[in-house]
């Protein structure tokens, strides 16, 4: 049975932190070592589905498919968050608001439909964000460093897309198709 990892989530542009991604590495590349998201990489999960039969996917499709359009919507990319906690970091991100509060509205939405079709409940809080670096060693120096960049303003996106992504596994990073 041929199985593809999936997952739903929106892009954001890569232009949008093309500005100050290369300064939030500056920052924290002399305190901690890990693997930065690619500029084109750079989304926003709303749920992650996991492997999944290809021959599900078209009924998955279909269960969500008036979620996966654009959105007239804004999203504000306002500060830093670190997960588990600054003392230790696994995830570096930037925090995602949504004015309208779409993006809590749709998660919701999302989460009720998939796991009424089978997909495990989520556990965790939704905290929408954007998965920077996946923190791999850090030094001492990590929280202050963390501290003194907390309210880095990405910028904002007027307008995006919630889309069905397939990602492959590689040795250079995960490669995402849009599905749907």
């Amino acid at each position: 049975m041929e199985m593809r990892r999936l997952f739903i989530a929106t892009f954001v542009s890569k232009n949008l932190f093309e500005r100050n991604y290369s300064n939030i590495q500056s920052a924290f590349e002399p305190v901690c070592k890990g693997k930065w998201t690619e500029l084109h990489n750079l989304h926003l999960t709303y749920k992650f589905l996991g492997n999944v039969p290809i021959e599900k996917i078209p009924e998955i499709t279909e269960i969500i498919k008036d979620k996966l359009i654009e959105y007239p919507g804004t999203l504000k990319f306002n500060g830093l968050g670190v997960m588990p906690n600054p003392q230790r970091p696994q995830v570096l991100y930037a925090r995602v608001y949504s004015p309208e509060r779409e993006v809590l509205g749709n998660y919701l939405e999302l989460e009720k439909r998939l796991t009424a079709y089978g997909f495990q409940k989520e556990k965790r809080k939704f905290i929408p964000h954007v998965a920077l670096l996946r923190v791999k060693s850090f030094d001492d120096t990590f929280p202050e460093i963390y501290e003194s960049n907390l309210e880095t303003y990405m910028g904002k996106q007027v307008g995006y897309k919630i889309s069905l992504v397939a990602s492959t596994l590689t040795h250079e990073g995960p490669v995402y198709e849009i599905l749907v």
